[in-house]
């Protein structure tokens, strides 16, 4: 990191600088490749009141420093943190450093709401950009924003993602169909911040395909709606007075034909959470949303519910969303929906399952009740796209991993027993995953993935140009990931490092084949004197 704060002390300065620290929360993604509604927010209170301003990412503070302003506005934090592959979220050190840089500072988001972080002039633990907005006409204090505000933030800082740097691709802008639970009159789970915003005040579709219409007329091709505790429940009825909302599917119908309708070459359209509570309760309404997202969203797409515990006692201490039972219905229901793969190589809709560790009343035998309900799922030949294993975060001490042995061995053990295994049978060899971006390389080694909800990592162990597409064909697995090979593989073109990539094939195969430049299948068996290789479906002999 560069010791000096500003790129170069002649730049222009500017009245408001926004600087991306990326945020990952229970219903919010901002670290790249996508980008949160935040940065839209602050830029569009700086559109409203006429500043001059500036963007960047804290990636690009981290090599670049920062360019000079009056006002410098952060906001980043993460409550659930992930595995990250060619970003990382701003750590609190960072952060302490540019809140001693010159200029008036504010910080927002997770890190000013569950961090120490010393140094700012202003903190926001509820929405920075109202509190900057009140700041503005002299009114500064903690609130949240209102709907009428967010979408008038929303739009007018749109363009704000033309100066992320991954703009326009493989930029995923994330935006949500509403704030808040469902269930926020209970208190809602026990670790989430969501109940916090209150009851939910449901988007109108025409707002939000408004916000998509104009983020996809200035290039962007990749959406997620991922800022909802439940997709299933966006204007359900008996809000505020059922915990189980009732689903209302021609309202998701209108708001996802919508969008097809008015940006009809989108590259991507994602989800994030559901309620399987709700699923299980109304499955036949539930299909019919099912079907819907089914038709109108983008292959890879993901439902994540929210299990956080099979063990019952954790689910009564915590007021969590479902039982297990009720999980295991609207696992099968999606999978029977959604199995089926789209041209990308990914089924169209599966289910995830989110554990949390560390909630109150765990024991021991929680994780051996978690354990035996994924194991449940598979004996039922169920789908799961992926399992999230992750420590809940302390929140004024309330909750405390207390078995760390135990979390670990069950960790290594759903990785072992159900991940890898869901892996080799929803992606047998040679199955061909089409448009995987390539982000970070290892050695000789190149990792990518496809654009979208908790893209699945793929490595490449030979080196392919970072920032490229490329269409992936499956030849191992790990326990999340998998590994593969360029399709096809040309055999007139391929490079020695390629032919080695291939199964069954090692280095002496590989060099014969090199060497020799077999024309067709039969030639080239007979270059290794065996029939048995299986190989053909990597390659081409054109």
């Amino acid at each position: 990191m560069k010791d000096e704060f500003w790129r170069n002390e002649k730049e222009g300065k500017y009245d408001v600088l926004i600087v991306d620290g990326y945020v990952d929360e229970p219903s919010l993604l901002g670290v790249p490749p996508y980008i949160s509604p935040e940065p839209r927010l602050l830029a569009g209170i700086a559109e409203k009141h006429d500043y001059n301003w500036e963007y960047v990412t804290v990636d690009e503070y981290r090599i670049n420093g920062l360019p000079r302003a009056e006002k410098i506005l952060v906001h980043g934090g993460v409550t659930v943190p992930g595995t990250y592959l060619s970003a990382e979220p701003m750590d609190k050190e960072e952060a302490e450093k540019i809140a001693r840089a010159p200029g008036e500072t504010f910080l927002g988001g997770p890190l000013a709401r569950y961090s120490k972080v010393d140094g700012y002039n202003h903190y926001s633990k509820k929405d920075l950009a109202a509190y900057f907005n009140d700041f503005i006409q002299e009114e500064s204090r903690d609130r949240w924003s209102t709907p009428r505000e967010r979408e008038e933030w929303l739009k007018k800082g749109a363009k704000v993602v033309q100066k992320h740097p991954m703009f326009p691709d493989p930029l995923i802008a994330e935006t949500g169909m509403y704030r808040g639970c469902p269930r926020y009159f209970t208190g809602g789970c026990s670790f989430c911040s969501e109940p916090d915003y209150g009851k939910p005040v449901f988007r109108e579709q025409e707002d939000i395909i408004g916000e998509i219409e104009l983020l996809y007329d200035s290039g962007l091709r990749n959406f997620r709606l991922g800022g909802q505790s439940c997709t299933i429940s966006y204007k359900g009825e008996r809000i505020g007075k059922k915990e189980v909302p009732i689903p209302r599917p021609d309202e998701i119908e209108k708001l996802f034909s919508g969008i097809w309708d008015s940006c009809p070459d989108h590259k991507v359209l994602h989800l994030d959470n559901a309620n399987p509570a709700v699923i299980s309760k109304y499955p036949l309404k539930s299909r019919e949303i099912l079907e819907t997202l089914t038709r109108y969203t983008t292959a890879g797409n993901i439902l994540a519910l929210g299990i956080e515990s099979a063990d019952l006692d954790v689910i009564e201490k915590n007021n969590l969303n479902a039982r297990p039972e009720q999980v295991m219905k609207a696992v099968e229901l999606i999978n029977e929906i959604g199995r089926e793969k789209g041209r990308n190589g990914m089924p169209k809709l599966l289910p995830g399952i989110n554990f949390l560790v560390g909630l109150k009343g765990e024991t021991v035998e929680t994780f051996e009740k978690n354990l035996r309900f994924l194991k449940k799922l598979r004996k039922k030949n169920l789908w799961i796209r992926r399992i999230n294993i992750r420590q809940v975060l302390s929140r004024e001490n309330e909750f405390e991993t207390k078995h760390v042995q135990e979390f670990r061995e069950f960790k290594e053990n759903v990785r072992r027993e159900i991940d890898r295994p869901l892996l080799k049978e929803m992606f047998p060899l040679g199955t061909v995953l089409r448009d995987v971006y390539m982000e970070e390389r290892e050695g000789e080694k190149t990792f990518g993935r496809q654009v979208g909800t908790y893209p699945l990592l793929v490595g490449v162990d030979y080196q392919l140009k970072l920032g490229d597409y490329y269409n992936i064909a499956v030849t191992g697995y790990g326990y999340r990931s998998i590994t593969g090979v360029q399709h096809p593989i040309k055999i007139k073109d391929a490079t020695y490092k390629q032919l080695q990539a291939l199964p069954n094939i090692g280095k002496k195969a590989a060099g014969k084949i090199f060497r020799k430049k077999p024309k067709d299948m039969r030639e080239l068996e007979k270059i290794l004197d065996s029939a048995d290789l299986d190989i053909e479906k990597y390659l081409s002999f054109e």
